[in-house]
């Protein structure tokens, strides 16, 4: 399929990019020379990803894609690499040939790569394209690390590595001046109408099709230039809004109401003039990102009266299933001391009571321990050491092991959660959410699974969509690097380094909605905290 024929194909999904098109299909395609590294850079939503996949699946060019933004550190970014090649070949089964699906360094993983691209049969060995999509975004990124994935085209010469940046590059970023650039401007207003136009008008009941056709074009130009060009909105935003709007412009039609003056027909601006305050308080509105979306209503049902009154929603938002295991596994790693980890969480320590036992024996062993602690303050406080007594000589304070320990578990285990009142208190929880590292969530995601898998070796590692979803999760800020958890619901008071800083993470919510997301999935957070349940 020759380049023309891809861009002419490709026009009718994504208009107004047939030069970026033809360009991608002229240096990707299967049977022509490719530069060893590309860059594709424009700012965001202007259809870079999108046109990229499409050509790549048209010319059925041997790729990868790999989103830098769903990677939380450089050595997760390399490991998925490897990965998503290795699933491109088909060879994922196979993944402890190839550094037992491992990768540390740059240097190891153009190794890896050149022993998948070697492993390929005969008939398809050929042109493998890497795409690394949003990598100037990646998180905790060296400074080289742009410039030595570039060189990976270079090393192997059956491989063509692709970077997608959001920005425009500075010159000779990546110390290479042969390297080709294609870019994706921003849509201009004749072009994003253009789009918007391309799609099908959607239709309203009872309104007849000539008068929408004739009010939709002058309804769409009036958007962009009220709110979507002024904002520089994107083509999903135009579309979002035009959407929401669109129904309730047009609600004077529905609703059988007169035009004013005299009139027997609605036209655009005697619409426009009806709705003067619809674009100052509802425009404004749909410009504002929200995490959870609003219900949506179809353009028949915007004006229904309801029958009934409907429960009020949950004032909290919820999370998918997944997600809440993740976020509650780093719940319990923040407020959970890991000197604990062997008797709540292991299923081999030696002892003959079961799990459930041994977590309940020591969380009443802090009871006691932390009763006796407050009454040996209560002592103190009544006869003060540094007071002398009747004789004149001063009460000397004994610093014993189990004194130690016993301040230790006290100070440990009987403070509040994080929130005062409300939610999971007790003495079971930490006031402060300890850093963790990411090996001991992994670990306590699969202690506190409420529905592990029935045979685990031949269940394949769950530990890249784990990284996916703390990366999401780190973007909600409900989980947070430990470095930068300095303000907010908890603040890390041990461990927190900058050593530690792309290694450690700390949780950046509350207990009580912690509790009412674990119980939806069937996880008593207070079984996995110190005391949690007494």
């Amino acid at each position: 399929m020759q380049p023309t024929e891809i861009a002419r194909s490709l026009s009718a999904q994504w208009p107004c990019r047939d030069v970026q098109t033809r360009q991608l299909a002229c240096l990707l395609h299967p049977h022509l020379p490719s530069p060893p590294t590309l860059v594709v850079h424009g700012v965001s939503a202007t259809c870079k990803s999108t046109i990229i996949s499409g050509v790549l699946s048209a010319l059925e060019t041997p790729h990868a894609i790999v989103r830098s933004s769903e990677c939380i550190t450089g050595r997760h970014l390399l490991t998925k690499i490897l990965w998503n090649t290795l699933e491109a070949f088909g060879q994922k089964d196979e993944w402890e040939k190839f550094g037992k699906g491992r990768c540390e360094h740059v240097s190891t993983l153009a190794v890896l790569l050149e022993e998948c691209l070697a492993a390929r049969p005969v008939e398809k060995r050929g042109k493998f394209v890497l795409v690394l999509d949003e990598i100037d975004r990646q998180r905790e990124a060296s400074p080289t690390l742009l410039s030595a994935l570039a060189r990976l085209g270079e090393l192997i010469p059956s491989l063509c590595v692709v970077l997608v940046l959001s920005s425009t590059p500075r010159p000779l970023f990546l110390q290479n001046a042969a390297v080709p650039h294609i870019s994706f401007p921003p849509y201009t207003r004749k072009e994003a109408i253009e789009i918007l136009m391309s799609s099908p008008i959607p239709n309203i009941e009872g309104v007849p099709t000539e008068t929408i056709s004739r009010i939709y074009p002058h309804f769409v130009a009036t958007i962009y230039d009220t709110l979507v060009g002024p904002t520089a909105g994107s083509i999903p935003s135009f579309r979002s809004i035009c959407d929401r709007l669109w129904p309730q412009f047009i609600a004077p039609l529905v609703q059988g109401e007169t035009p004013p003056g005299g009139n027997t027909e609605w036209d655009f601006a005697r619409l426009l003039v009806k709705n003067r305050q619809l674009f100052r308080h509802q425009g404004e509105s749909a410009l504002v990102h929200r995490i959870v979306p609003e219900t949506s209503y179809t353009p028949t049902e915007r004006f229904r009266k309801p029958l009934a009154p409907t429960a009020a929603p949950s004032a909290l938002p919820s999370l998918p299933y997944f997600s809440t295991l993740i976020l509650t596994s780093a719940y319990v790693a923040s407020h959970t001391p890991q000197r604990l980890d062997t008797i709540f969480f292991s299923k081999f320590s030696s002892s003959s009571l079961s799990a459930r036992n041994k977590r309940a024996h020591h969380r009443r062993r802090l009871k006691v321990l932390s009763q006796a602690q407050a009454e040996e303050r209560q002592q103190a406080a009544n006869n003060d050491p540094s007071t002398p007594n009747k004789k004149g000589k001063r009460v000397k304070t004994r610093i014993t092991k189990s004194t130690l320990s016993s301040a230790f578990a006290t100070s440990s285990a009987t403070t509040s959660a994080i929130g005062g009142a409300g939610g999971i208190t007790g003495p079971s929880t930490i006031l402060t959410a300890r850093p963790f590292p990411l090996e001991r969530l992994l670990a306590i995601y699969h202690a506190i699974d409420p529905n592990p898998p029935a045979n685990p070796i031949r269940t394949g590692a769950v530990a890249d969509q784990i990284y996916a979803e703390l990366a999401t999760l780190r973007r909600l800020r409900l989980v947070v690097p430990a470095s930068g958890h300095h303000n907010g619901l908890a603040s890390t008071t041990s461990g927190n380094t900058s050593a530690d800083a792309g290694e450690k993470w700390c949780v950046n919510v509350s207990g009580d909605w912690i509790g009412e997301l674990a119980k939806g999935i069937g996880v008593e957070v207070g079984e996995w905290l110190a005391g949690g349940l007494d």
